[in-house]
């Protein structure tokens, strides 16, 4: 039975796709402090909505400049959204209208102009091992 379980483990490990790199560079990074919350989402998630991403990272950002962050994910279909908590308060600080105050980015270097983008507007497709991609912060 044992041996059963171990082959059919086997198996579906073997026919799983493999975990790819997914090298991102943030640029404009204007404050040597705080930390970058990144966050990938797949096609069935809410993109950049209330709920907590399955896919995430929380960096501390030491310099002003260029980071490099990267992902194992499986190939497939995904957006990301990030921004760079200045005052490490956990929550990306907006003004009394609602507009973010702290610099934030999306994948596509999508620019929204009245609401949240949806998910095709920052769409990428992993499908090379490797992969790279650069994401602006706003100013």
């Amino acid at each position: 039975m044992i041996m059963l379980v171990w082959f059919v483990s086997c198996l579906l490990g073997w026919f799983a796709e493999p975990a790819m790199t997914l090298d991102i560079e943030f640029t404009n990074v204007k404050k040597g402090q705080g930390k970058l919350w990144i966050a990938i989402y797949k096609p069935e998630e809410k993109f950049a909505g209330k709920e907590k991403p399955k896919i995430y990272k929380i960096v501390d950002v030491k310099a002003a400049g260029s980071h490099n962050v990267t992902f194992e994910l499986d190939p497939g279909r995904y957006a990301l959204a990030v921004y760079h908590d200045i005052n490490s308060n956990g929550v990306l600080d907006k003004n009394f209208v609602g507009i973010p105050k702290e610099p934030y980015g999306f994948s596509k270097n999508f620019r929204p102009k009245f609401s949240a983008p949806e998910f095709k507007d920052c769409e990428f497709v992993l499908k090379d091992p490797g992969q790279k991609i650069s994401v602006k912060l706003t100013d």
